[in-house]
């Protein structure tokens, strides 16, 4: 059923609307156009154009929109205005009125899409295989001295070797890289090495408890929790104490456990929520004191689980002040800059973040071609994403990291699908590539069996342009698997936008 001439210039009303929201922001944002690399500049507007259209409740006028059969804007985050103007001109062809559009230098349609295809070759190099979506893979210590491991990864399809710079020593790091150059060259391919800051995450600190009863020879390296345990979390420096148990086995004296940096219990508050070890063990806090914190435990694994040493902790609703830069991450900045192709810099909360990398790789004498994949993990760094991407827009190779493991205990699982939808949305209005992270084919690589969840993520991680593998002992057959899903998906799916190829049944 077609729409009347009353609700038709009801559509025309809120897309003008709309258009009047992004024309201030271009008024507002002529300092930021100044401000960023000239490989951004279209860029920057169009992402400026985005955020204004999304503080408009569109809903409505989507509605109208699909009663005509016409785009709803769902997809048009690459190029708003010029989508916007479209659909003016065509609803005033629908009113037989002339369309009376002003003369705006806009990105036309596709164009969005050209420069997020330019933008993803600078930083991750032209592919050469047939497909769009790259594949980043983690590096095991073992690719330093197995060439043949690293040869396999290339020929099944890596494009991007991804180093952890919290792990091994610049050694077993040149070893690797070594490896991988040669495997590229052998191969007659690209494939870029990408090494990851660890950055500024909280973590329980070492646990050493002396000897097993039972394996004398074997430190004990964990806490026991249970539901209902209390954990009293210290600054001082590597402490780890079992809990004190009376004659009936009822605990005198908590547990105590270290956390790394010491000076973020000066942040914490009573009733917050905590998360140890990629939330597999839950809790509250109960009391603060100057020096530690009491934990009460209100979710472990049945018959308690096993607190180690350096597992991340996580404070969902505060803001821990914590962020940039650490010392380790300068010293090994050096490494990367003179070594790797991208830098990934893990725990961004802000654009001051960003801009302190930038000013430390300006230091360095970082060249212009090296990247920077910025890890979006924090609550905090989704609330400033479009002031992180605007900062990052300085350099002319950037990407964003969807580190979905951190981000989702630090958003909430309910609130996960909407978080990464709204970071592949404003990245993809700022023509930026995105890596999809954590967890894919984590069933394949370490067991060498995908469960059907996962085979659904690949699916999805079509909407990113990169996709980035753990390592596993199957690592191997992991990158096949998943560059033969890539293929097969990318032919019925333009990022988000479902395509629909001929089929035919028997």
């Amino acid at each position: 059923m077609g729409l009347t001439e009353d609700q038709l210039q009801k559509i025309l009303v809120q897309i003008d609307q709309v258009i009047e929201l992004i024309q201030e922001k271009d008024l507002e944002g002529y300092e930021l156009v100044e401000m960023v690399s000239r490989t951004y500049k279209e860029s920057v507007k169009n992402l400026m154009h985005y955020a204004a259209f999304r503080s408009f409740d569109a809903r409505k006028m989507q509605k109208g929109l699909k009663q005509l059969g016409l785009t709803r804007l769902a997809n048009s985050e690459g190029n708003i205005l010029g989508s916007l103007l479209k659909l003016k001109l065509i609803v005033h062809s629908l009113m037989g009125m002339p369309p009376d559009l002003a003369e705006d230098r806009i990105l036309g349609i596709g164009a969005g899409a050209k420069l997020l295809k330019k933008h993803t070759n600078k930083l991750f190099g032209k592919s050469k295989r047939s497909r769009r979506v790259r594949i980043m893979v983690t590096q095991p210590t073992e690719a330093a001295e197995n060439y043949g491991l690293v040869l396999e990864m290339v020929k099944n399809g890596m494009d991007c070797a991804r180093i952890n710079c919290a792990h091994d020593s610049p050694e077993v790091w040149s070893a690797i890289i070594r490896n991988v150059r040669k495997a590229a060259l052998e191969c007659n391919t690209t494939v870029k090495v990408a090494m990851d800051l660890s950055g500024a995450k909280v973590r329980t600190g070492k646990i050493e408890l002396g000897y097993h009863k039972k394996k004398k020879k074997k430190r004990k390296e964990f806490l026991r929790l249970n539901k209902g345990d209390v954990l009293v979390v210290t600054g001082r420096s590597d402490v780890a104490v079992e809990a004190t148990l009376d004659h009936e086995g009822k605990v005198v004296v908590p547990a105590e456990v270290s956390c790394v940096p010491p000076q973020i219990i000066q942040r914490v508050e009573t009733g917050a929520p905590i998360l140890f070890d990629d939330g597999k063990i839950e809790g509250k806090v109960v009391s603060v004191g100057a020096d530690s914190f009491r934990v009460e435990i209100t979710r472990a694994g049945e018959g308690g689980s096993k607190l180690k040493g350096e597992k991340g902790i996580n404070f969902p609703t505060l803001d821990l002040g914590i962020s940039g830069l650490t010392e380790k991450d300068r010293q090994n900045l050096k490494f990367v800059v003179e070594n790797a192709d991208i830098v990934n810099y893990s725990y961004v909360n802000n654009a001051e973040d960003v801009n302190e990398l930038y000013v430390e790789l300006e230091r360095l004498g970082a060249g212009v071609n090296l990247g920077v994949i910025l890890k979006i993990e924090t609550k905090l760094a989704y609330q400033n994403l479009i002031n992180i991407l605007i900062m990052a827009m300085q350099r002319k190779r950037i990407g964003i990291m969807i580190a979905r493991g951190d981000l989702a205990l630090e958003v909430g699982w309910k609130s996960m699908g909407m978080v990464q939808e709204g970071i592949l949305s404003f990245s993809s209005a700022a023509h930026v590539p995105v890596v999809w992270a954590t967890q894919v084919l984590e069933g394949l690589a370490k067991k060498g069996m995908p469960s059907r969840s996962e085979i659904t993520d690949i699916t999805s991680s079509v909407q990113a342009e990169c996709v980035m593998l753990n390592k596993g002992p199957h690592i191997g057959e992991a990158i096949s698997f998943l560059n033969e899903v890539l293929i097969n998906v990318e032919s019925s799916h333009n990022k988000r936008e479902i395509m629909l190829p001929k089929m035919e049944w028997k």
